[in-house]
């Protein structure tokens, strides 16, 4: 399942989720990891390494745009771990609890995965999603063959939604775009009690 929506968040929420961008940026170069992963459960504690004014930001894009979109899809989700992206560029992978892989080598996924763009402006940078049968839950292995690819454009105020056990990848690009990566899970990934503290 692929699926695009435009013009998702009104100016003021669209705003908030680039200054969450930036802000994600600078603290992934004070911290060591890769990337900083936070999680916010539908109920208890949310653990993140941002300040509570960027999480009452993301609590706002989940609860009141993003969660009531998908829910069809997976309602038995009980929380979504999410991070942003500063002009990245990703190599093809799956969306999986990167923890749980090293450990056993078996695919742990979420329910389903989310890509928002709330800046863009750049040459490149598209979602490339391979047509690859989806890898299934625990399954051990490479990741699959495939042989065509949809190219999704980064759209200002865009979000892409796409099933588990995908492969994916960014296109290089040059300019700026920003995104904001959710995924829906029925349970807290390791990566999120590896990567960030209790909030």
């Amino acid at each position: 399942m692929l699926q695009v929506v435009d013009n998702l968040l009104p100016p003021i929420a669209l705003q908030e989720l680039r200054d969450l961008c930036n802000i994600h940026e600078r603290l992934k170069q004070q911290h060591p990891s890769d990337a900083l992963f936070s999680w916010r459960p539908d109920s208890g504690r949310a653990r993140s390494s941002h300040a509570p004014e960027q999480q009452a930001a993301m609590d706002t894009y989940l609860h009141q745009h993003l969660r009531p979109l998908v829910s069809p899809w997976c309602p038995q989700a009980t929380g979504a771990e999410w991070w942003c992206n500063t002009n990245n560029h990703l190599d093809w992978h799956i969306d999986k609890d990167e923890v749980s892989y090293r450990e056993n080598g078996r695919y742990s996924l979420p329910l389903l995965s989310t890509v928002f763009y709330p800046h863009v402006s750049c040459a490149g940078g598209e979602l490339l999603v391979a047509d690859n049968p989806p890898v299934t839950q625990e399954q051990t292995g490479p990741p699959p063959h495939f042989r065509s690819v949809i190219s999704v454009p980064p759209v200002l105020n865009r979000l892409v939604i796409f099933s588990p056990g995908i492969l994916h990848r960014i296109n290089p690009l040059e300019g700026e775009r920003y995104s904001v990566a959710v995924n829906l899970w029925s349970h807290e990934p390791l990566t999120t009690q590896e990567s960030a503290p209790p909030a």
